[in-house]
């Protein structure tokens, strides 16, 4: 605490102190003084002198938390798409919504999982299955299900796959006579300018 002298040789009982600074606080002592000379001890004010401000006061505006929670929604759709047998073939759309959804891939409603002729990505919103060198049998309707706490969608689109596979090649992947016949025969019909 530092003390400064404000009056000196005043003789009334009461004083007034001007020129004191906004928002500081202040105590006061006196000392007395006849003609033996200045007292050794001070009496001083028991509570401290605050200058208040006087004016506006600034509060800072109250702001509620946005919400950003957001069901997922789709913002690009899958799309209907052929692909060639034996080359890798990739679907895609983008996903939004908070919390981040989880992202499962299914073929004719049923999930992949553990397959490795699949692989699947999420980046930012942007989920991609690629089929790894598809044959005849991955052609179907492949469905992109995103959910999180708010809501869950799907988004579904149809892959056929062209230029299959010769019945021999198709025996030796263990297909059985009966199915093979079968499928080169619809596939003839349905497309005879490519047999």
């Amino acid at each position: 605490m530092e003390w400064f002298t404000v009056i000196e040789h005043y003789h009334r009982t009461s004083a007034t102190i001007t020129e004191l600074v906004i928002g500081n606080e202040y105590y006061f002592r006196v000392f007395s003084e006849n003609m033996c000379g200045l007292s050794e001890d001070a009496t001083m004010t028991k509570e401290s002198a605050v200058i208040a401000r006087d004016g506006k006061i600034y509060k800072n505006p109250v702001y509620e938390d946005f919400d950003f929670s957001e069901a997922p929604m789709f913002t690009q759709p899958l799309v209907n798409t052929y692909a060639i047998a034996g080359y890798n073939a990739t679907l895609n759309c983008s996903v939004r919504g908070n919390p981040k959804p989880k992202i499962t891939w299914m073929k004719n409603k049923v999930a992949i999982v553990d397959d490795p002729r699949y692989r699947m990505f999420s980046n930012q919103g942007v989920c991609t299955l690629e089929i790894r060198k598809p044959s005849p049998y991955d052609g179907g309707t492949y469905c992109c299900k995103a959910v999180n706490d708010l809501g869950t969608v799907e988004i579904e689109c149809k892959l056929e796959v062209k230029g299959g596979l010769s019945f021999c090649r198709l025996l030796l992947q263990g297909v059985p006579p009966n199915i093979i016949d079968s499928y080169l025969r619809d596939l003839h019909s349905s497309n005879p300018e490519e047999y």
